[in-house]
């Protein structure tokens, strides 16, 4: 049996797997406190992946925290079909 890797491409130089896709967050509260459940947001890079546009909603990896331009439903839309084997980006050039 073979096993893929499905990658999401967030922009031209932004990829990742979907393996280490954690979360899709509206907010990221959590990283301003200290809290004990908060320790997970510690440490992560929040990475904005289009400087110029406001962030919409956070693309939570194991690795960093992507700022992206995208509603939250239309990112949870796109990775749905990624889960099923569909290729996706989520971005749009505008």
């Amino acid at each position: 049996m073979m096993v893929r890797c499905m990658f999401v491409h967030l922009s031209d130089t932004y990829s990742v797997s979907i393996e280490d896709i954690v979360a899709v967050v509206q907010d990221i509260p959590l990283l301003k406190g200290r809290r004990r459940r908060n320790k997970q947001w510690q440490n992560k890079d929040v990475i904005q992946v289009f400087p110029d546009e406001p962030i919409e909603c956070y693309l939570v990896t194991v690795d960093a925290v992507y700022g992206l331009s995208m509603s939250i439903t239309g990112v949870g839309r796109r990775l749905q079909r990624a889960a099923t084997g569909i290729p996706v980006s989520l971005y749009t050039k505008r």
